[in-house]
């Protein structure tokens, strides 16, 4: 039982101390990762609009602010809808699928400007 409760104090003391993905970025590191959000962004963007039928026009101005929305998929299909009608099962869940990859590139190219 007291082994379980050291192993268990050392994890979260090393779960404290932070990751590398949250230092501060130098102008390197920050000039790469914004290059890489604009690609990611824009991809996703045009995957969206190609799910949708659509033009990546109508889908920027669909697109709420990430930083204040935390269900930015279901906002951007509910958006979308408004603008050009209703979108199948399957085309929501494409665009869906579409947002999990596109915060997952997001998250890949910030662990690589910590790398670079």
């Amino acid at each position: 039982m007291r082994r379980l409760a050291a192993v268990l104090l050392l994890a979260l003391a090393l779960s404290v101390g932070g990751t590398a993905a949250d230092e501060p970025l130098n102008p390197a590191q920050t000039a790469y990762l914004r290059a890489e959000s604009r690609r990611i962004e824009e991809r996703f963007v045009a995957d969206v609009a190609r799910i949708a039928e659509t033009s990546p026009t109508r889908v920027r101005r669909a697109m709420p602010d990430e930083r204040r929305i935390t269900g930015a998929a279901s906002r951007l299909i509910s958006a979308l809808e408004m603008e050009i009608g209703e979108l199948s099962a399957a085309q929501k869940a494409a665009i869906v699928n579409a947002d999990i990859a596109r915060k997952d590139a997001l998250a890949r190219a910030r662990a690589a400007a910590v790398q670079h």
